[in-house]
C-alpha cells in the first residue's frame, strides 16, 4: 500500500495528455486542496499563483490542461493529502502515466481506440453541461453514476441507463439522469441510410427499458428527469422524430450538444400523457460571472470517481 501511495505521488513520473481535462473533477480537487479553513486567495498564495487562477479553475473556465507546475503546486499545499494526490488529479487534468498511456492504447488496438475515443467524447459533452448550467447560476450535486440506492426500487429491475446524472438545487425532479448517444451520421447517402437504420435498431433497443419503465412503473421515475444526449445533428432529429409522438409518463426530453463549441444546441421536451411541461433551463439567461469569485457551488466528492 506505501509503495502505490509513493507512486500516486511521484512527481517525477513522465505523464502524457490522454483525453481532455474533466472540468468536473478538477474544480472537486482545487476546492477539496483549498479545504474548509483557507479562502480562495490563502490557497493561491500558498500554490505561488493568483487567486483567479484557480477561481478560473473551479469556475470552469480553463480552456486546456492545467500546467505540471500548477498540479503540483496545488497537490503539495492541500489541506487533504490522503484525498488529494498527484496522479488522481493528473487524470483529472486529462493526463495518464506514460507507461500506463502505453498499456491501455496499443498501437493498432481498434477496441482501444474506440473506447478511448467513447470516454473523451463522454468527458466533453458533461464538461459542456455542467458549464452551461454553472453559467446560468445553479447550484449542483454531481454524480458518476445516477445514484439507484436512493430512489424507488422498480418492480421489474429493469436497467437504468445513465452516463452521469445531476441535481439541482431547487430543481424537479430531484434527478437529471442524461444517457450519452456518441452515434456520428456518414455524408454518404447509401451510408447515411444505413447508418439511420442502425442507429434507429440499436437506439431503439437500448433505451427499451426507460420507456417499459416509464410505461409499467412510472412511480419508480418520479424523482427522474431522463435526457438522452446526442452529439451529431442528423441522429439528434431521427430521434426527436421517433419520439416526438410519443406519450409518456414522466419527464424525458433530448438535447444536442455541439462538442466542437462545447455547448448545448437545443433541447426537445418529449410530451407527457398529462400535459405537464417544464421550460428547458437552457433558454434561461448566462450570468456573467468574475473570476475572482470564491464561492463556487458544486458538490461533487471525487474519491472513487476515478479510474
Amino acid at each position: 500500500m506505501m509503495e502505490r501511495n509513493h507512486e500516486r505521488n511521484d512527481m517525477n513520473r513522465e505523464y502524457v495528455e490522454a483525453y481532455v481535462p474533466d472540468k468536473v473533477q478538477l474544480a472537486a480537487y482545487v476546492n477539496l486542496a483549498k479545504g474548509s479553513e483557507r479562502t480562495m486567495a490563502q490557497f493561491a498564495n500558498a500554490c505561488g499563483v493568483s487567486a483567479s487562477t484557480l477561481s478560473r479553475i473551479v469556475n470552469h473556465k480553463i480552456t486546456k490542461p492545467l500546467s505540471v507546475e500548477l498540479v503540483q503546486a496545488i497537490v503539495k499545499n492541500a489541506s487533504d493529502k490522503e484525498r488529494v494526490d498527484y496522479e488522481s488529479v493528473m487524470r483529472a487534468n486529462g493526463m495518464l502515466p506514460k507507461d500506463r498511456q502505453e498499456q491501455r492504447n496499443p498501437a493498432g488496438s481498434k477496441f482501444m481506440e474506440h473506447s478511448e475515443s467513447r470516454m473523451k467524447l463522454g468527458v466533453t459533452v458533461k464538461n459542456a453541461i455542467v458549464d452551461e448550467l454553472y453559467a446560468r447560476g445553479h447550484m449542483l450535486q454531481f454524480f458518476q453514476r445516477l445514484p439507484v440506492d436512493e430512489l424507488p426500487k422498480s418492480r421489474f429491475r429493469l436497467t437504468r441507463y445513465s452516463t452521469f446524472a445531476i441535481h439541482i438545487q431547487g430543481y424537479d425532479p430531484r434527478y437529471w439522469n442524461f444517457v450519452v448517444n456518441s452515434m456520428r451520421f456518414r455524408s454518404d447517402d447509401e451510408e447515411l441510410s444505413e447508418d439511420k437504420k442502425m442507429f434507429i435498431r440499436r437506439t431503439m433497443d437500448r433505451y427499451a427499458p426507460v420507456f417499459l419503465q416509464d410505461a409499467w412503473d412510472p412511480e419508480s421515475m418520479r424523482d427522474i428527469k431522463t435526457t438522452f444526449v446526442c452529439v451529431d445533428s442528423e441522429a439528434f432529429a431521427l430521434l426527436k422524430d421517433l419520439l416526438g409522438h410519443a406519450r409518456v409518463n414522466t419527464y424525458m426530453s433530448i438535447i444536442l450538444v455541439d462538442t466542437e463549441k462545447q455547448e448545448v444546441v437545443t433541447e426537445f421536451s418529449i410530451p407527457r400523457k398529462d400535459g405537464k411541461e417544464l421550460t428547458s433551463i437552457f433558454l434561461e439567461d448566462k450570468i456573467a460571472a468574475s473570476d475572482e469569485e470564491d464561492d463556487f457551488e458544486m458538490w461533487y466528492d471525487p474519491d472513487d470517481k476515478i479510474d
